[in-house]
Formats: structure tokens, sequence, C-alpha cells
């Protein structure tokens, strides 16, 4: 008797679940370009123009392991770096469901920088948690930053070559 109930309290959770994430998805694919820029965090917020000089058209950072931490505010900027990275895949999604042309390749390599960012921001924001230390931390902040970079030079690239109507309100938010 309790099997059969147990198992359509889990079913039930599952649609429920379901149910949350697919109104959720709807959601993120209705939003305008207005509120997904609205969402993002400024670059100059967390210092990254000290890492970068001409962060949106060259990817590289200037700054090293051992000193890119404080330049970018700690945890406050690797998490600005982990929220940016969706919501620049949201503009990305959002420029070619709006006309955009953008080369397969080009969306692959976004795709595949937000995942290096997200990883190195949660493996810096561990170790920093589990060892109070900076210098642990520093060398995943570095790739976090310089995966930020990349991803920002090829966002402007989609823009500027695949979007031109939408380039300068991409400025606007940096």
């Amino acid at each position: 008797m309790p099997v059969p109930l147990l198992l359509v309290l889990v079913l039930a959770t599952m649609l429920v679940y379901y149910t949350y994430w697919k109104r959720k998805q709807d959601r993120v694919r209705s939003s305008s370009w207005d509120w997904i820029a609205s969402q993002l965090r400024s670059n100059n917020e967390f210092n990254f123009d000290r890492v970068s000089h001409r962060y949106l058209y060259e990817d590289g950072i200037t700054a090293t392991p051992s000193n890119v931490w404080e330049k970018i505010n700690g945890v406050a900027g690797l998490w600005a770096m982990f929220r940016n990275a969706g919501l620049f895949l949201r503009l990305a999604d959002y420029a070619t469901d709006h006309g955009a042309e953008a080369p397969e390749e080009l969306l692959e390599s976004l795709r595949a920088d937000a995942i290096q960012i997200r990883v190195a921001v949660l493996l810096a924001t561990a170790k920093y948690l589990s060892t109070y230390s900076q210098v642990a931390a520093s060398v995943n902040a570095h790739r976090a930053a310089t995966a930020y970079s990349s991803m920002l030079a090829h966002m402007t690239r989609l823009f500027q070559d695949h979007s031109t109507l939408l380039f300068p309100r991409f400025l606007e938010c940096m």
C-alpha cells in the first residue's frame, strides 16, 4: 500500500516541477531586450575594465592570477560574471530570434564560454569559501575572467557583424 502512494507523490512532484520549469522557459523566451539588459551587471561595477583594456573588442586579460582577485572585487565580481554569462546567452538568443543570422560556430563558442565561466566561478567560490584564501581561488578567478573576456569579444562580434540594429543597444548595456 505505501509503494503506490509513494509513486503517486513522486509523479505529482515531477509534474509540478515540469510545470514550473515550462513556465519559466516560456517567460525566458518571451523576455524583451530591455528586461534582459536591465538584469546585466555593468562591467564597471566589478572593475572588469581594470582587468582588460579593450574588453569588448579583444579577448584576453592583462591581470595575472595573483592580482585578478583584487581587481574584480573577489566573490562579488565572480558572481557578476556568473550572472552575466547566462544573460549574454539570452541576448544572443534574442538577436537570433529577431533576425540575426549568426553562424552556428559563433553561437557554440558563446555557449562554451558561458559554461567555462560558470564552472570556473563555482570552483573559485568553493575554494575561497572552504579555505578563506584568495590564493587558492585566484587561479579559477583568472580562468573565469579569461573566459568572460572571450565571451565579451564573441558577443561584440555577434552584434557588430550579424545584428547591426542591436549593436548600439548592446554597447549601452556595457
